[in-house]
């Protein structure tokens, strides 16, 4: 996989922590970061991320997400 862009305008990759960007309804619930596991580079640049307070993966654009 090569980098993706986040919405803070760093790249992150597979294996690196992210947060997800506060104005998402999971941040308000209090599942803030996890882990990157896969993505398909796409027009969307989709990004699959293991939460570390949901169960199960989440998936959206590269820039939802930052690295931590």
């Amino acid at each position: 996989m090569t980098d993706v862009i986040g919405y803070d305008g760093k790249t992150f990759r597979v294996g690196d922590r992210v947060e997800i960007h506060p104005g998402t309804d999971l941040w308000m619930m209090g599942a803030r970061y996890g882990t990157v596991v896969g993505s398909s580079l796409t027009s969307e640049d989709r990004v699959r991320v293991e939460m570390d307070k949901v169960r199960g993966l989440r998936s959206g654009p590269a820039d939802r997400f930052r690295a931590i």
